[in-house]
């Protein structure tokens, strides 16, 4: 048996579940020999465990919530992931919240866009001479956007930043916390670390950054706990280097509240942006290669193949523009 389970907020207003169980309703209709149910946030967890103790085939979850927020990010999540390796038999899925589904911005612009123009209309009837500022919705202009949405999504902007003394957060303090902390030192950005254990390695880079007498080089600061919401203040980018889901949801829930842009390594697309594999030739060359973030393992390949075929002749193509008497 397959079971969809649907989780809302807990409401005892009378009639505040109507359309939510008109919801239920359409699914008892369309998805026969399917059992559909209900629970709160919660009940959640015993619920869902509950139904995973029982002969079930496999179980679709539906936060029945708008926002990305807290519970769809964090909470839900956990508890999915914690659920999932006691019951690794069974297939769970857990759908993005309604407010993240393609269909959704869709369906309520044009229910907005026909009272909208009902409105108008009246408007009309009662003032004839507005009649050409009606308001109503054009299905041609909603078509356009969504193409040009796509287009958004599907392809990343490349950009480079200049972060010198600019704030950024490093969440995470293994090796992968290690590279990104080594990648931002010669931008000049003023990194802060946080993490409840410190890679060896980035202990000593840190202390190395921190000891330095370079004019050019900001000390590292160095927050020996775990994240806290307070960490973002004044931070302009955010870097989650952490293998641990519930962590990389929180930050990335935080941050987006307060409009910075995070870079999760673990899940790019959980990010607002990826950093490309870069090379440095001469003096004053760079080459980036990326794969939008799909296939980190062949823009590693690329990048080795770029600098065994490519160095030598991009560093004297450096040397003949900057002085042409040395060429051939």
């Amino acid at each position: 048996m397959k079971v969809v389970l649907i989780i809302a907020h807990n409401c005892i207003r009378p009639g505040a579940y109507r359309g939510f169980e008109a919801v239920m309703d359409r699914l008892h209709h369309d998805m026969p020999g399917t059992r559909v149910a209900s629970t709160s946030l919660a009940d959640f967890d015993a619920d869902l465990r509950t139904i995973l103790r029982e002969d079930v085939e496999s179980v679709t979850l539906l936060p029945y919530l708008l926002l990305n927020g807290q519970h769809s990010k964090a909470d839900i999540p956990a508890i999915v992931a914690a659920a999932q390796k006691d019951f690794p038999q069974i297939p769970i899925t857990l759908l993005p919240p309604l407010g993240e589904w393609a269909e959704f911005p869709d369906m309520v612009a044009k229910q907005v866009c026909k009272v909208n123009g009902e409105v108008a209309l009246q408007n009309n009837e009662t003032h004839p001479e507005q009649k050409q500022q009606s308001l109503s919705c054009h299905p041609e202009r909603s078509t356009k956007c969504e193409v040009e949405g796509s287009r958004a999504t599907s392809s990343l902007f490349a950009i480079e930043m200049n972060l010198s003394c600019k704030n950024v957060l490093v969440v995470g303090g293994g090796h992968i916390a290690l590279r990104k902390v080594k990648t931002l030192l010669p931008t000049g950005a003023r990194i802060t670390v946080v993490a409840p254990a410190i890679d060896p390695d980035l202990r000593s880079l840190v202390a190395e950054s921190s000891n330095s007498d370079a004019k050019d080089l900001i000390p590292i600061t160095l927050l020996e706990r775990p994240y806290e919401p307070l960490d973002l203040r004044g931070v302009s980018l955010v870097f989650i280097c952490t293998d641990q889901p519930v962590v990389n949801a929180q930050v990335c829930n935080d941050a987006r509240a307060r409009r910075i842009l995070v870079n999760n390594a673990c899940d790019y697309l959980d990010g607002d942006f990826i950093v490309p594999a870069r090379m440095d030739f001469g003096k004053n060359i760079t080459v980036t290669v990326s794969t939008q973030g799909k296939s980190p393992s062949l823009a590693k390949k690329l990048k080795q193949k770029i600098q065994t075929d490519w160095a030598q002749d991009l560093e004297q193509l450096e040397k003949e523009f900057l002085d042409p008497s040395t060429s051939p």
